[in-house]
């Protein structure tokens, strides 16, 4: 029996894509590189899975496990000709009771927050939250706007349900050394989520917004180090320059932002007596580096303000029809430096560049714009993200703060881990899946002729310079 035959035995006719909607497949936000899957599965339970898992060891076949499709580092791009099982429908909501929530996989981030009590929050919000899931936000270790007070998806995993590439199911809480924070972050090459149970936090009691507007990159960079000097810890802080603001303000998020070279947005929470002193510390922080604060005269405003600032990647399409997005993360007191070096890039390449980012916790996002239909522009492109991603590193940072390895940062591997750390990775890998065929060829750096490169793109991504 062929293949397509016995998956669809499993989950029936209806939930196996084998005509030209496997495009839609092909590619995750990862928007460089796209191969056609052979075959999409959509199985509707988790005894779905385990089956169709079983079946694809037996065969030795080749797969991947795709949520909404988010994924900005191409962990989800089937480079090695690997089947895609979409867990989109695994999006049951399976308890929830205090400060815990257990789910499906393919239940939306957004989506949390209307199956708890209005007094508790769910803290992880990347800017793709309100259709990410959550099995994708688990495997990238999503982090968002307040990661700076509540920290990464890793911080707010309680337990989980995997499947294991053998076919076996464990339960992991994270005591006694089993390995649940192996898969937090391993972007699908270990295991598949099945579910999730979730950390909830109380709603604090007053939140209040800040806006500080500066004449030029620097200062604002500056301010964000002065905030934390004084003491004060935001549950946000971002950073958005003048072309990412002209870009908001021409598109549906029009924020209505003061004129300014850069602004950052500040999100303070807690007791009432906490935050009217933060509050008082973030203006003098943000006088000391000349900067004009405002606030919210309404709620609509405020509400106006946090839009725009989630609406910034959408709206580069004002510059340029696709874009790359980085997530390296630097040092704060680096973020002059690397700013204006974007900047330069882009005149380099001709390029145009915009930054906004999560200021809070370093992870930069220079939006680099180009035209995926013209080769040439695409290249550059990369190379202008490669090159600013290395001078990251010399500054101290990490290749990655929020979006992972997948395949657009293989070639920082061997930069920022030694040839030992790598062979721990790949011995880790090889104990879940010995035989290579879960997410194959991502995030840890493949041996030679081990992985197949799909064109010159792909290559180059491959291939350390």
């Amino acid at each position: 029996m062929s293949l397509e035959r016995e998956v669809t035995r499993i989950v029936g006719e209806e939930w196996v894509i084998t005509g030209q909607e496997r495009e839609l497949f092909s590619y995750p936000a990862f928007l460089p590189l796209k191969v056609t899957p052979p075959l999409v599965v959509l199985p509707g339970s988790e005894e779905e899975v385990i089956e169709i898992v079983k079946l694809f060891k037996s065969k030795r076949t080749k797969y991947l496990i795709r949520g909404a499709g988010t994924s900005l580092s191409g962990s989800t791009t089937p480079t090695q000709g690997e089947v895609v099982i979409s867990l989109n429908r695994l999006n049951k909501v399976f308890y929830t009771q205090g400060l815990e929530i257990t789910v499906g996989p393919g239940i939306a981030n957004l989506h949390i927050g209307k199956f708890i009590d209005s007094d508790v929050f769910y803290a992880p919000d990347p800017s793709s939250y309100v259709v990410s899931s959550i099995g994708g936000n688990i495997s990238h270790d999503s982090g968002g706007m307040h990661t700076p007070k509540y920290g990464t998806t890793f911080n707010s995993v309680v337990s989980l349900r995997v499947l294991l590439p053998d076919g076996s199911v464990e339960d992991l809480n994270g005591r006694n050394l089993d390995p649940l924070p192996l898969f937090v972050g391993s972007e699908g090459t270990l295991g598949i989520i099945l579910r999730a149970t979730l950390r909830l936090f109380p709603k604090p009691g007053i939140s209040r917004t800040l806006l500080a507007a500066f004449d030029n990159v620097e200062d604002a960079g500056k301010a964000v180090v002065e905030i934390y000097k004084v003491g004060v810890t935001p549950a946000s802080l971002e950073f958005m320059d003048k072309p990412s603001i002209i870009a908001v303000e021409n598109t549906q998020y029009k924020a209505n932002y003061p004129e300014a070279e850069a602004i950052l947005l500040i999100e303070l929470d807690g007791n009432s007596i906490q935050v009217e002193e933060e509050m008082r510390r973030s203006k003098l922080a943000i006088s000391k580096c000349n900067g004009r604060f405002y606030e919210p005269t309404s709620e609509e405003e405020k509400t106006r303000w946090w839009i725009g600032r989630k609406g910034a990647f959408p709206s580069f399409a004002y510059y340029s029809p696709s874009y790359l997005t980085l997530d390296a993360n630097v040092p704060r007191s680096s973020l002059p430096k690397i700013l204006e070096f974007t900047y330069a890039i882009g005149r380099k390449y001709s390029l145009p560049v915009a930054n906004c980012f999560h200021a809070g916790d370093g992870t930069l996002h220079p939006l680099i714009g180009f035209n995926s239909e013209d080769r040439e522009n695409t290249i550059n492109a990369i190379k202008a993200a490669e090159e600013i991603t290395y001078y990251a590193l010399t500054l101290g940072g990490v290749p990655s703060g929020e979006h992972g390895i997948g395949i657009e940062k293989l070639k920082f591997m061997p930069v920022y881990y030694s040839s030992e750390d790598i062979e721990v990775m790949r011995r880790i890998k090889e104990s879940f899946d010995p035989e290579f065929i879960l997410n194959p060829c991502k995030l840890i750096p493949p041996k030679e002729k081990e992985c197949i490169a799909v064109g010159e793109i792909h290559k180059h991504l491959m291939e350390v310079d």
